[in-house]
């Protein structure tokens, strides 16, 4: 017995010697990079520490350096010189890159990233509308940059009209040859606070379209599964109702005798939040469903358009065609994509309209 116990443990006494240690107060963590453009021919690498003192708030120490475009790839070597101690991608949260470098290609930068087994697959990526390094140094409360923006996006994903994504979601995206990725924008907002600015649509690696706040919530309606969010109807004697949905689903259903036909249908939950009239009666209900599918269909149709105009596919519809549609592939889908029909099929049940009633 004594010699199967010594058996079981010395296995257990390599492996932990194999485990490369790192004290928390010899390293520096980076919990926030962001990279820009400097001139035509180099790139800024920017990165935020957080400093811990003693019954202190946390503050936050910023690193920036700049490197050719050629090797950018070892912007985190450059940086390393100039910090009093190494440092790690473990805990970073964040990634910011400027509109300039998003629009020129992320592959080179974003490779880094999922090439490091220490960074994990739920870090945010984002596009700054300013430099990554103006964002980052925008005020942000005692909660630090890294949780503040970490934060922001993760409650517009759950609760708003940002569908989901972070590094995981964009590199099998850019990945997949059948979809296009997209990513948040941010920009400094007032009181030089950071807010969100819409969707970054990417061909590729490469930033080519956007879609406006206002919009997002018929992007999320149609791509993502949706849970929360508030949009303002106006409807036929010019009254005003904010229609906060509770709940939506998506269905999207192939043609294989037509591919070029395609239908997605969406059904939607809702309460009223707001009305500028008086009591809602059951035809004033059945207005403001009737009006929230019309916007529904226009505003979709508009967006797959946009995206047909850019020779992308944020839905991933090629994907789904050439899973439903044997012999279907990227040839057919280049005939195919200018020709597509979508019909957008809504259904929008008011379930409560408010106290009033």
């Amino acid at each position: 017995m004594k010699r199967k116990m010594i058996v079981l443990f010395i296995p257990l006494l390599l492996l932990t010697g194999c485990l490369e240690k790192e004290i928390l107060d010899d390293v520096n963590i980076i919990t926030v990079a962001g990279y820009d453009m400097e001139g035509s021919d180099q790139i800024k690498g920017t990165v935020v520490i957080p400093v811990y003192k003693k019954d202190a708030p946390v503050e936050s120490e910023i690193i920036e350096d700049t490197t050719s475009l050629e090797v950018s790839k070892d912007i985190l070597t450059h940086l390393q010189r100039k910090s009093s101690d190494p440092l790690v991608l473990g805990k970073m949260s964040v990634a910011i890159y400027s509109e300039e470098i998003a629009k020129k290609g992320l592959t080179t930068l974003v490779d880094t990233l999922q090439r490091d087994a220490s960074v994990g697959s739920r870090v945010y990526l984002t596009v700054g509308r300013e430099s990554a390094n103006s964002i980052m140094k925008a005020k942000f409360g005692n909660r630090g940059a890294a949780a503040y923006i970490a934060n922001l996006i993760r409650h517009n994903i759950e609760n708003r009209d940002m569908p989901k994504t972070n590094l995981h979601i964009f590199i099998y995206d850019l990945y997949a040859k059948d979809s296009d990725p997209y990513l948040p924008i941010l920009k400094k907002g007032e009181s030089d606070t950071v807010v969100l600015d819409g969707l970054a649509l990417f061909k590729g690696d490469k930033m080519v379209s956007e879609i406006p706040n206002e919009k997002l919530i018929f992007f999320k309606l149609i791509a993502d599964k949706y849970t929360e969010g508030t949009y303002s109807l106006q409807l036929p004697k010019k009254e005003l109702a904010a229609v906060k949905t509770i709940f939506s689903n998506r269905k999207i259903e192939v043609n294989k005798n037509d591919p070029t036909k395609l239908t997605i249908k969406v059904k939607i939950s809702g309460i009223v939040q707001q009305y500028t009239g008086g009591m809602i009666t059951p035809k004033i209900k059945s207005e403001m469903e009737k009006a929230f599918e019309k916007e529904i269909i226009n505003e979709s149709k508009q967006l797959i358009e946009q995206f047909k105009e850019t020779d992308i596919d944020p839905l991933g519809i090629q994907d789904l065609l050439e899973s439903r549609i044997r012999g279907f592939g990227k040839k057919e889908w280049k005939e195919i994509y200018p020709k597509l029909s979508v019909e957008i099929k809504p259904e929008v049940m008011i379930t409560e309209t408010g106290v009033i009633d």
